[in-house]
C-alpha cells in the first residue's frame, strides 16, 4: 500500500462519482417512495414465476417443472437457483448494491470504463465511451420493455473484454482470474444471445492480436493467451453449467429446436425439413426483427425510419396530434379545413403514435442511437489511430450491423443460420446492433484519447509508422476526417430527398383491406368508429378504399398527408440535430488542434456534448411517465378481475384455464392466478407451440381444450367485463380410452386432432404399436384418479379389468419419468402433447416423477466451477500483493 496514489486515484473517483450522478438524475423518479418502473416483460415474468415463487415459500427450493403455463413446462426455465457461492457478494458489490434501474447504468458504466483503462484510454476520454455505451437509447428501451438479463448480459461484456486484453498484455494471472469471474457473470444473466455476439467481439479483437503478435514474432506468447482466453471461457460456461447446460437440452425440445410444417406452410420458408420439422426455428419467425438497410442509419440519425411508439407517447401525448388539437378538431389539406368527428380524432391519435415508426421491423420501441459524436470520433479514428486496434474495431462493427439486417441480406444470414453452431435458435437479428454498440464508443474514446495526447499514425488509413506528431499532418486528417462525415451527411440527406414517408410494413397493414370496403356506403360511419386495436396503421390504403365517400376520402387523405409530413420533419430535425453536436465537437477539436484550447478542455467540452445528445434522446425512452406507484401497478398487472375470483372460488386446485382475451399465447398473466393452457415463453416446448399454432389459435378445437382439462374459459362479454364460462366437458386429470388412433409421423398425428373424440379415442404414431398389442378398450368398471399433485411428482391409483391405456392431461417431456408400484415403465405420447400409460389390470399406485438428469449433474458442475473461480482470484491478489512488496523492496 506504500506505493498508493490518491493523486492517480482521484480521476478514477471522479469517473464513479460522474457515472453514479448521472444514473441518479436519469433514473430520479425511481427515488420517490413506493414508486417502480414499469416493464411489462418483468411483469410478464412475475407472472409466469409466481407459482414457483410460492412453492418454495412452502418447500424452501424452486419446482423443476411449472404448471402455470402452457399446461406445464419445464420451470428452469422460468425461475431456478445454483449452487451458491461467495461469488454472489462480488456480482452486488461490483453494482455498489444500487436497486434497479440505477444499477443497469452504472454497471453498463463502470465495465466500460475498465476496458477503456486496459487500453490506456485518458479518464475523460474513457468516461465519454462510457456514458455513451450506457445510454445509447438501445439500453433505456430494453430496461423499459422489462429485459433485464440482457442489460445485465451487456453490462458485463466490456468486462470480459477488458480482462481479456489484459491477458493479451501479459498480465496473465490477474487477466485470467478476472476473465473467469467476468465470464461467470456475463454468462450467468442467462442472455445467450448476447454472450454470442459478445464471443463474436472477442474473435475480432482475437484475430488482431493474433496478426500483430505473428509480425512481432511473439506467436508463443499470442498461443498461450489464446489458450488462457479459451479456458477461462469453459471455466465460465462451467460457473453457470447449472443454467446453461438445461437449456441446451431443453432447446432441442422447444420451438427453437423445430417447428411442425404441414401442407406448404409458411412456417416451412427456406427451412430444411428432417421429418415434417424444420430445423431449428423457422426463418420467419427468427428474422422477424430484421432491421433495415436504410434504416442502420439510426446510429447517426435517430429518426430515419420514425423513432418508435415510446418516443411518440412521451409526456403522455403523441408527437402529432397535440399540434392537431391546438387548432380543435380540424386539419386542413388542399386548401379545405375539414372537420373531425371527436370521437374519430379520439381514436385515431393513439394509432398515429404508432404510426411515427416506419421501417422494416413489426413495430419496434425505438431505433439504436449511439450519438452523433460517437459516430463522427469513430470516422475521425479511421484516419488519426495506428493499425492496433481500428480495423477490428470497425471489422466487427460492420459484421454486427450485417447481422442486424437478417432478411435483408439473406447472403450472410442464411448461411449463419444454416451453418453456424447454434444460430438457428437466436431470433430478432436486430439485437446484434449491441456490437456497434460496444464498439463505436470504443473507437470514438481511443480516438479521442490519442489525439488529445498527440499520438497518432503517420500514414492516412494503412501502415505502422511511429506514432508521431506534426500539427500540419494532424489538420490533413481532421479535414478528411469532417469529408468522410460529409459524406454521411450527403447520404442521409439523399435518403431523405428519396423517401416515401407513407410506406408502411405489409405486416403491420395486412389486415386494413379486409375491413374497409371501397363500394361500402357506410364507409363515413365506420371511418368515425376506427378502433385502434383492429386497424393495425393508418396510410394511402384508406384513399382508395373511400372511393364511395367522397367526405371520408378528403379525411383519410388528410391523415394520411400530415402523417407523412411529421415523418419527414421528424427525420429533417434529427439531421440537423446531429449536424450541430458534430458541428460543437469538431470546433472543439479545431481549436485543439490550432492550440487555442487545451486537452483537457476539448475532452471536457465533448464529453459534455456527447452526453447532452444521447443522455436527451434517451429520456425519451425512459422519463417520469415510464413510473408508476407500486400498488397502482401491481393491482394493473396482477390484479384479480370478477372471472379470476370467479375460477379462484374452485377449491379443486388441479384444473386449467384458458384466456381468450387476446392472444392467448402472447399472454403470460394468467400465469400469476391459475394453471394457463396459454402464457407467453419465447422458446416453448415445440409440440405445445405446434398444437397451440394448428388447433388452438385459428379454428378452436374444443377437443383438444377438453384433453388439457380447461375447466374454465375467460372469455369478453359485449359490453361487459370479462367472464369464466365453466366447461363441462373437460376431461379432467387422467382417464381411461376406448381405443387408439395409430399415425405415421408428426404430421398425420396433428390431422388426426381435428377431428377425434379426446375422452374415446388416443392419437399414438405407431412406434408405439409394439407396447399396445394387449391393450382392451375401458369399461364402466375401471377408473383411475389424481391423488397428489407436487410440481415434480405426480401421484395417481387406477383401478381396472384388463391392461388399458390412461391418458394423462400432463404434457409430454423426456426428463418424465413414470413408475408403476415402483416398477419404471415406459410413458408414451399421445395427441401429440400428452403423456400416456399401459395400466396393467388391477389396481395400482402410478408416480411421476420430474427427474432431469444434466440439472444435477450440471448444478454439481457449476458448484466446483464456482469455488475454483474464487480459488484464482485469492491467489492473483496474492500475487500482485507479492509483487508489489518485492518490487517494493527493490526500489528500496
Amino acid at each position: 500500500m506504500k506505493n498508493f496514489s490518491f493523486k492517480k486515484a482521484v480521476p478514477h473517483l471522479i469517473a464513479i462519482g460522474i457515472f453514479l450522478l448521472v444514473a441518479v438524475i436519469f433514473c430520479k423518479p425511481a427515488l420517490e417512495s413506493g414508486v417502480v418502473l414499469q416493464q411489462h416483460d418483468t411483469s410478464s415474468w412475475k407472472a409466469m414465476a409466481q407459482q414457483s415463487f410460492e412453492y418454495k415459500k412452502e418447500h424452501g427450493h424452486y419446482p423443476l417443472w411449472s404448471s402455470s403455463m402452457f399446461s406445464g413446462m419445464p420451470a428452469f426455465q422460468i425461475a431456478m437457483e445454483g449452487a451458491w457461492t461467495p461469488l454472489y457478494y462480488l456480482d452486488t458489490i461490483i453494482q455498489l448494491g444500487l436497486p434497479q434501474p440505477f444499477n443497469f447504468f452504472f454497471l453498463a458504466c463502470i465495465s466500460f470504463y475498465f476496458l477503456c483503462m486496459t487500453l490506456r484510454i485518458k479518464p475523460w476520454a474513457a468516461i465519454l465511451g462510457s456514458l455513451a455505451f450506457a445510454y445509447c437509447s438501445y439500453s433505456p428501451i430494453i430496461i423499459t420493455a422489462g429485459h433485464v438479463t440482457k442489460m445485465l448480459a451487456m453490462g458485463y461484456a466490456p468486462f470480459l473484454m477488458g480482462a481479456c486484453i489484459l491477458i493479451f498484455q501479459r498480465k496473465y494471472i490477474m487477466g485470467f482470474a478476472l476473465a473467469c469471474l467476468f465470464a461467470a457473470f456475463q454468462i450467468g444473466q442467462g442472455h445467450q444471445q448476447v454472450s454470442y455476439y459478445l464471443m463474436f467481439i472477442l474473435v475480432f479483437m482475437t484475430i488482431a492480436y493474433g496478426i500483430r503478435f505473428y509480425k512481432e514474432n511473439q506467436t508463443a506468447h499470442f498461443l498461450k493467451s489464446a489458450g488462457l482466453m479459451v479456458l477461462a471461457g469453459i471455466i465460465g460456461i462451467g460457473a453457470q453449467a447449472v443454467s446453461l447446460f438445461p437449456t441446451y437440452d431443453y432447446a432441442k425440445e422447444s420451438k427453437r429446436g423445430g417447428q411442425l410444417v404441414m401442407n406448404d406452410d409458411a412456417r416451412q420458408g427456406s427451412n430444411k425439413v428432417v421429418d415434417g420439422k424444420t430445423v431449428g426455428m423457422s426463418k420467419e419467425y427468427a428474422f422477424q426483427w430484421s432491421y433495415g438497410i436504410g434504416e442502420t442509419m439510426s446510429l447517426i440519425f435517430p429518426g430515419v425510419s420514425g423513432h418508435g411508439f415510446h418516443y411518440a407517447t412521451r409526456d403522455g401525448e403523441t408527437t402529432m396530434f397535440p399540434k392537431v388539437k391546438d387548432k380543435g378538431p380540424v386539419m386542413t389539406y388542399m386548401s379545405e379545413t375539414l372537420n373531425f368527428p371527436p370521437q374519430t380524432l379520439d381514436q385515431i391519435a393513439p394509432q398515429m403514435s404508432q404510426s411515427l415508426y416506419w421501417g422494416k421491423q413489426p413495430f419496434t420501441g425505438g431505433p439504436v442511437y449511439v450519438g452523433a459524436i460517437i459516430c463522427f470520433l469513430a470516422l475521425l479514428g479511421m484516419f488519426f489511430l495506428d493499425n492496433k486496434h481500428k480495423w477490428w474495431i470497425m471489422g466487427a462493427t460492420i459484421f454486427g450491423i450485417l447481422l442486424s439486417w437478417g432478411h435483408n441480406f439473406g447472403a450472410l444470414n442464411n448461411f449463419m443460420f444454416d451453418y453456424f453452431p447454434i444460430y438457428n435458435k437466436f431470433r430478432v437479428p436486430t439485437m446484434a446492433l449491441i456490437i456497434p454498440q460496444i464498439l463505436l464508443p470504443l473507437l470514438a474514446a481511443l480516438t479521442i484519447s490519442r489525439l488529445s495526447e498527440k499520438r497518432f499514425s503517420s500514414e492516412i488509413l494503412f501502415g505502422e509508422k511511429e506514432l508521431v506528431w506534426s500539427s500540419g499532418l494532424a489538420w490533413k486528417k481532421f479535414i478528411k476526417g469532417l469529408m468522410a462525415t460529409g459524406i454521411v451527411f450527403a447520404v442521409g440527406l439523399g435518403y431523405y430527398a428519396s423517401a416515401d414517408f407513407g410506406n408502411e410494413n405489409f405486416e403491420r397493414t395486412s389486415n386494413f383491406n379486409t375491413l374497409y370496403n371501397a363500394k361500402d356506403p357506410q364507409a363515413m360511419q365506420k371511418l368515425a368508429a376506427f378502433t385502434p386495436e383492429k386497424d393495425n396503421q393508418l396510410y394511402e390504403g384508406w384513399v382508395a378504399n373511400f372511393q364511395g365517400a367522397p367526405e371520408a376520402q378528403k379525411m383519410a387523405r388528410a391523415v394520411v398527408d400530415a402523417e407523412k409530413k411529421e415523418r419527414a420533419s421528424l427525420f429533417m430535425t434529427d439531421i440537423i440535430r446531429s449536424f450541430l453536436f458534430i458541428l460543437v465537437a469538431a470546433l472543439l477539436i479545431g481549436l485543439f488542434l490550432k492550440e487555442k484550447l487545451s486537452a483537457l478542455v476539448m475532452l471536457i467540452g465533448i464529453t459534455a456534448a456527447s452526453s447532452v445528445d444521447l443522455i436527451s434522446y434517451a429520456s425519451h425512452y425512459m422519463d417520469k411517465n415510464s413510473y408508476e406507484a407500486k400498488d397502482a401497478y401491481e393491482e394493473s398487472q396482477f390484479g384479480l378481475s370478477n372471472a379470476d375470483k370467479q375460477i379462484l372460488a374452485d377449491k379443486d386446485p388441479n384444473y386449467r384455464v384458458f384466456n381468450m382475451l387476446g392472444s392467448p399465447f402472447e399472454n403470460a398473466m394468467p400465469s400469476y392466478h391459475h394453471k394457463s393452457i396459454g402464457g407467453y415463453h419465447a422458446a416453448k416446448l415445440g409440440i405445445y407451440d405446434d398444437l397451440s399454432s394448428y388447433q388452438l389459435s385459428n379454428n378452436l378445437n374444443i377437443q383438444v381444450l377438453n384433453m388439457l382439462n380447461a375447466k374454465y374459459i375467460i372469455q369478453q362479454q359485449e359490453g361487459k367485463e370479462p367472464i369464466a364460462i365453466p366447461n363441462p366437458d373437460a376431461l379432467g386429470n387422467a382417464w381411461l380410452v376406448k381405443g387408439v388412433n395409430f399415425v405415421k409421423g408428426p404430421q398425420e398425428e396433428m390431422k388426426a386432432l381435428t377431428d377425434f373424440n379426446a375422452r374415446d379415442t388416443a392419437v399414438v404414431e405407431e412406434h408405439y404399436k409394439s407396447l399396445l398389442t394387449k391393450m382392451q378398450p375401458t369399461d364402466s368398471a375401471s377408473s383411475i384418479k389424481m391423488t397428489k399433485f407436487d410440481n415434480d411428482q405426480i401421484s395417481y391409483e387406477s383401478q381396472t379389468s384388463s391392461e388399458q391405456l390412461a391418458v394423462f392431461s400432463e404434457i409430454y417431456y423426456k426428463d418424465w419419468k413414470a413408475y408403476v408400484d415402483g416398477k419404471e415403465t415406459p410413458i408414451l405420447k399421445v395427441n401429440y402433447v400428452l403423456r400416456a400409460l399401459v395400466i396393467p389390470a388391477g389396481k395400482h399406485e402410478i408416480i411421476f416423477k420430474f427427474e432431469p438428469a444434466v440439472y444435477y449433474a450440471s448444478r454439481t458442475i457449476s458448484s466446483i466451477s464456482n469455488w475454483l473461480i474464487i480459488l484464482l482470484l485469492l491467489a492473483s491478489a496474492g500475487y500482485f500483493i507479492y509483487s508489489n512488496k518485492k518490487s517494493t523492496s527493490k526500489n528500496q
